[in-house]
């Protein structure tokens, strides 16, 4: 989705900027999923690590 393809359009302001702002809310909804599929990584990375130290001692 890129907010510039609708300028041209015969949509109205209101309309736009209502399209503009659902768009920024999925960035910003897709970017906090990111974060926690990071977080959740690392916790099971460091999870991993501590059961490998474990055998290994």
């Amino acid at each position: 989705m890129d907010v510039s393809s609708i300028g041209g359009s015969a949509l109205t302001p209101e309309i736009q900027a209502q399209y503009a702002v659902k768009c920024l809310k999925m960035a910003q909804e897709a970017m906090e999923a990111v974060g926690t599929i990071i977080e959740d990584t690392v916790e099971i990375s460091q999870e991993a690590m501590n059961k490998f130290m474990a055998e290994r001692a």
